[in-house]
């Protein structure tokens, strides 16, 4: 067998040596390329592992070798404890080869002297690649060798010399840093270039030509590599092919299947699942095995440390490890797990932290960990025994021993009164240290007894929240939710309040009809939107309370499955259609026996009512439709024929004339009272399954199963529109509500919206993996629903923009997805022919997550700070393409602020909204109508750029906080001079007012905050302690108290006075970037560049609570109530969590009416069976229904 030449590399990046098997990239190559050669300087910047430099190194690179004849410098890293301008100096002379570096010169001068001598040598041009860049800005790393490289690379770049190209590239969390830090060498900074992750539909394409390309090639279906890539995207966001792929997982699974499929036969290979966590599971397996003897330390380390009680990942530093670990046996565990990428390793600040790679691998780790543990419990309690038992036996022999004793000295009693006296002194000593044995033993007794309810409660917390994860996996959100309230200590939970948040956030359903035995065909609205009605194969229809309260009411008496049933105008009676042959009209409320409509020789598919509920129209497979009346003897008026089995049947809005469809590929239109000829609709070539009048009923569209739609005339004048496209049968269409479009779904898995004129290409609607068997409109047509034979329904924005809202939770195939008539809901049928799934229910969705979908914000320029208004909707931006921006979370709309001459660092709203004052590094700060309008206040004076800018509490003053270490408090009007703080001694950070307005507090990078009084007299107060510069400071809602935040990852409460020593707060393993209080000044919230959020008690007594984001937050503000956090994160992307447990606990029992099965209650909650359908039943009378779960044992 020939040797496997596998093509993933797994963790590691590609180098020039994988260009052949480096795919996904080629457009932004190019566009790189391109850049690299137009520019003298080039700076690269994406977010960590998004493949920044596997594409300069195995594609960029070698693309400009091969068409350009380019010579490379590079420098991959930058190692501490060498100087970084010597480090460049000698790869300079060496990848140049211009022999060694000159003793006798300077590294920089040696570093300009080889560039002139390379370009005077040859025209070639020559590219100084410098990758992680960010390594130059880490605490430990010398701030003064830093800054002379870059010196040494602005001025390499102004050099005359036209073929030197520099390309820098570092993480995009370190791009402000480092623009500070260049702040004097903006060439430098003039050519961004960002590179973000690929997204799952170019990493799945990526991945199956990779596999063609290696040794044996082999041949991935790209349908199978879209479920498993589906599983690689990144944490929150939507299932969907333009969702971010995480790449270094996906090259990881990848590399386990390449290996695994090609030591297998040919139907092996088949055979082999697409699942991410199999593999994982394998990979990890593999992984601890080749660890040998240090497998069992490796499994104690990951168990113990880098997962918490809950499952969730914890971050560890080498330091904290060193501790636990022996350095012999912990730098080969770490070397293996990083290689291997089950560890996920960063550097910041001179320290490198570790956590686990994946939540697969968490979840893994965890479920390991609860196993040793009740291990470890059982061992413990039979150790608890066997000592019991040992105690027991002694306190015998001692009580026969005493026994003994007492028998001797009854004997001598009578004349050793003397010793008898010594006795009791002894026996009385001996029970007082009895008796403190016992206290003592009974002191530990209760330790270890709270120790292990403690430990127990853990546990119990620790397999809800991963039942919770287990059943979101699945599919399963909604039952999901109902567990996190049984949660003992949700506070004290990591993740827990992030979980809450994010499933009241994406979940949609509201309940489920559970009472059918067999498939739906049918669930449709009442006009009034307060009944849904449905039809089953278990040969009922049923009517339910759309707030899903109460019993349906059962319409029973069909012989055979009900295929249709329909409400009548007035919601008043119901007509069902069979294939027993008969249609039925009921009363809505189930009184009465029913009419039965008789006549036709076989199944009654569809039944449809007359505007005026006289009549009622039928399709049968028998190729008529009938038209019965409505009336008490349900006479047969009519009937009009097909040469096929006739599909649809339905009224004009007149109700003057009937249309119907049929399986011989033909429309009719039939005059109700038999005056005309029935005109023919002919063009389809296949059978017609569908037919739809527009609102106004001028027009019709027909759907067929020869992949067309098309849009007729409806008194069958001219030439219909044919729209064609879809690659299968077309199942079902939809006019817009205003008739100007047509939405189609078909069994390509795709629903098309098409403009009802035919003049313009569809939009597409791509995502779900199976038939689309159903399309509506929302009331406003704003949105569209579908629903698929992939157990998902979706809710798409009507232009085609933004991702779908996915409704997941059914587990057969979707027959219907319809739209309240107010568009607040949808409720969905479940359908499978075969009957192999037991899903035969019908759920009800809000369509809130569609309604209120935001829009994505974008600027010209690269976002880095944001202020949040009181209101905590309105947010102001500030870019470095010199405009700030005021838009409303979840608008559309934006109003721009120009002005600058420099990159606008700063942005606030003033308290009453009417106001925006902008702060700039052209060292001026202007104070804007927050409608845009009119000319903006200058506030001038400072010599340097300014950092930050804030309002005072009642808008009539400007703090300004200044490089040139000041800070100024201005007339908002620009009237009068400004009052000058001085004293700091670096750069100022921030400045922001006391809540009366009558102090000021600053930050600095000289690593101290002060406490100024507004008017600038006397001396400020000094608050020092950090040991790092201090990024901003905030007042306390009662003034009294002063927040910091430092990029020593420490938050400082401080007394503003002065007095005292401040309280402490650590947790942040990266620098901490800003802080807010809560309204009662109980609560703080800290965001940091680890990309996480804490929200600590003030008194820093208790754990906090703490929030994982997509990208650090540069701004938070809690709402009034101080129930719910917003934030503003480093990529322009609102986010908001819910934080007070008792309230999110509420939420979470009022989300939706279903009730937790009893099933599901003994397996996550480990309830026993009597205790879990108690409980069921409860929760289902609580809701004025009957325990269907149980009726059905």
């Amino acid at each position: 067998m020939n040797a496997v030449r596998n093509p993933f590399p797994g963790p590691q990046p590609y180098r020039a040596a994988d260009r052949d098997r480096f795919y996904g990239r080629e457009d932004l190559s190019y566009k790189l390329e391109g850049s690299i050669l137009a520019n003298r300087c080039v700076t690269v910047y994406g977010p960590s592992g998004a493949g920044k430099s596997s594409l300069v190194q195995a594609s960029v690179i070698p693309g400009l070798m091969e068409s350009q004849d380019v010579r490379v410098v590079r420098v991959d890293s930058w190692p501490d404890g060498e100087d970084p301008t010597r480090w460049l100096a000698e790869a300079v002379y060496s990848d140049l080869n211009l022999g060694e570096r000159p003793e006798d010169k300077t590294p920089d001068e040696a570093i300009l002297t080889a560039a002139q001598r390379a370009a005077r040598r040859s025209p070639r041009l020559v590219v100084v690649y410098l990758d992680q860049m960010e390594q130059l800005l880490y605490s430990n790393r010398p701030a003064a060798e830093s800054d002379a490289l870059f010196d040494c690379v602005h001025r390499l770049v102004d050099m005359p010399l036209r073929n030197i190209r520099v390309v820098l590239s570092l993480r995009e969390d370190y791009l402000g840093r480092f623009r500070d830090r260049l702040r004097d060498r903006r060439r430098l900074l003039d050519n961004g270039f960002r590179v973000g992750p690929l997204t799952v539909a170019e990493i799945c394409d990526a991945v199956c030509r990779a596999a063609a390309a290696g040794e044996p090639s082999q041949s991935w279906s790209p349908e199978k590599m879209l479920h498993l890539m589906l599983q690689m995207r990144m944490p929150g966001q939507a299932e969907s092919e333009e969702a971010e792929a995480q790449a270094a997982y996906a090259q990881i699974v990848c590399r386990a299947l390449f290996q695994e499929r090609a030591s297998e036969s040919e139907a092996a290979k088949r055979e082999t699942d697409t699942e991410a966590e199999p593999i994982l599971r394998r990979y990890l397996e593999a992984t601890l095995d080749g660890l040998g003897s240090l497998r069992e330390a490796t499994e104690r380390l990951l168990e113990d440390h880098l997962i918490a009680g809950d499952g969730s990942r914890t971050v560890r530093t080498e330091k904290e490890l060193s501790r636990l670990v022996p350095e012999e046996q912990l730098l080969p565990i770490l070397k293996a797990l990083e290689g291997a990428a089950i560890l996920h390793a960063e550097e910041h600040q001179g320290s490198r932290y570790f956590e686990l790679g994946h939540d697969w691998l968490a979840k893994r780790v965890h479920e390991a960990r609860i196993a040793r543990e009740l291990s470890e419990e059982q061992r413990r309690d039979a150790e608890e025994q066997r000592r019991t038992l040992e105690r027991e036996r002694a306190e015998a022999n001692e009580r026969l021993a005493k026994a003994r004793a007492e028998r001797r000295r009854l004997r001598w009693i009578a004349g050793v009164s003397i010793v008898v006296a010594g006795v009791m002194v002894a026996i009385g000593t001996l029970a007082y240290t009895q008796k403190q044995a016992a206290e003592k033993a009974q002191r530990l007794a209760d330790e270890q007894r709270d120790f292990a309810e403690a430990k127990r409660a853990e546990a119990h917390d620790a397999r809800i929240i991963a039942g919770f994860r287990e059943l979101s996996a699945r599919g399963q959100l909604a039952y999901a939710m109902k567990l996190l309230p049984e949660v003992g200590k949700p506070a004290e939970r990591r993740g827990w309040v992030e979980l809450a948040t994010e499933s009241l956030r994406t979940n949609s359903l509201r309940f489920t009809f559970i009472g059918h035995e067999g498939p739906l065909y049918t669930a449709a609205w009442s006009s009034d939107g307060a009944r849904i009605l449905t039809s089953s194969f278990d040969g009922t229809a049923r009517v339910w309370n759309a707030n899903g309260f109460g019993s349906p009411v059962v319409l029973k008496g069909h012989a055979g499955p009900v295929m249709s049933a329909a409400w009548s105008s007035d919601n008043k009676k119901i007509v069902t259609a069979s294939d027993d042959g008969t249609a039925r009209i009921w009363s809505a409320d189930g009184m009465g026996e029913p009419l039965v409509l008789k006549g036709h020789e076989g199944p009654v598919t569809f039944a449809a009512w007359s505007p005026d509920n006289a009549r009622v129209v039928t399709a049968s497979a028998d190729r008529t439709a009938k038209i019965f009346s409505a009336g008490e003897n349900g006479k047969l008026i009519s009937q009009l024929a097909h040469d096929g089995a006739v599909t649809r049947a339905l009224w004009s809005p007149d109700g003057a004339t009937i249309f119907t469809a049929s399986e011989d590929g033909k429309v009719r239109r039939w005059s109700v009272d038999g005056s005309d000829k029935p005109t023919v609709f002919k063009g389809h070539t296949a059978a017609v399954v569908f037919i739809a009048l527009s609102p106004r009923g001028d027009r019709l569209v027909s759907t067929s199963r020869d992949g067309t739609a098309r849009i007729w005339n409806a008194d069958g004048k001219g030439n219909p529109i044919e729209l064609k496209g879809h690659e299968a049968d077309v199942y079902y269409a939809a006019f817009s509500p205003d008739g100007s479009a047509v939405a189609t779904a078909s069994a390509d898995r795709t629903a098309r919206v098409w403009d009802a004129d035919g003049k313009s290409e569809p939009i597409i609607l791509r995502g779900h993996e199976l038939s689309v068997t159903f399309v509506a409109w929302s009331p406003n047509g704003n949105y569209i629903s579908t629903a698929s034979s992939d157990r998902t329904a979706r809710l798409w924005a009507a232009d085609g923009k933004g991702e779908p809202v996915v409704l997941r939770g059914h587990e057969a195939p979707l027959r219907s997805a319809a739209i309240s008539p107010d568009g607040s809901k949808v409720v969905t049928a479940a359908w499978d022919a075969t009957i192999q799934f037991a899903d035969y229910r019908a759920k009800v969705w809000s369509t809130e997550q569609i309604r209120a979908t935001r829009i994505t914000r974008s600027g010209s320029g690269f976002f880095h700070s944001a202020s949040i208004a009181a209101d905590g909707r309105h947010v102001v931006s500030a870019y470095d393409d010199k405009t700030a921006r005021l838009w409303s979370i979840g608008g559309s709309n934006s109003i721009e602020f120009k002005g600058h001459d420099a990159w606008v660092s700063s942005a606030a709203l003033s308290p009453d909204a009417k106001k925006v004052v902008t702060a700039s590094f052209d060292h001026m700060a202007r104070v804007f109508s927050a409608d845009g309008q009119g000319v903006p206040v200058l506030l001038k004076g400072h010599e340097a750029p300014i950092r930050n800018a804030a309002f005072s509490p009642d808008g009539s003053r400007v703090v300004t906080a200044s490089e040139d270490k000041t800070a100024r408090i201005f007339h908002a009007d620009g009237s009068g001079e400004p009052v000058v703080l001085k004293g700091h001694e670096d750069w100022l950070s921030s400045a922001a007012f006391s809540p009366d307005g009558s102090r000021v507090v600053t930050t600095s990078w000289d690593r101290t905050a002060r406490v100024f009084r507004a008017d600038g007299s006397g001396a400020p107060v000094v608050l020092s302690g950090h040991d790092g510069e201090i990024n901003m400071a905030a007042f306390s809602p009662d003034g009294k108290r002063v927040v910091t935040v430092s990029e020593d990852g420490l938050i400082r409460i401080f007394s503003a006075d002065g007095e005292g020593n401040p309280t402490v707060l650590r947790f942040h393993e990266g620098g901490v970037l800003y802080a807010t209080w809560s309204p009662d000044g109980k609560r703080i919230a800290t965001s940091a560049a680890d990309k996480t959020i804490c929200i600590f008690s003030a008194d820093g007594r208790t754990m906090p609570i703490v929030l994982e984001t997509q990208a650090p937050a540069i701004a938070m503000a809690f709402t009034e109530d101080g129930q719910e956090l917003v934030a503003i994160g480093a990529d322009n992307t609102p986010r908001s969590w819910v934080i007070d447990v008792n309230e999110l606990n509420k939420r979470l029992t009022e989300a939706h009416a279903d009730c937790l099965p009893p099933l599901v209650r003994s397996v996550y909650l480990g309830e026993d069976a009597a205790k879990a359908e108690a409980r069921y039943a409860e929760c289902e009378r609580s809701y004025r229904r009957e325990p269907a779960l149980l009726e059905a044992k």
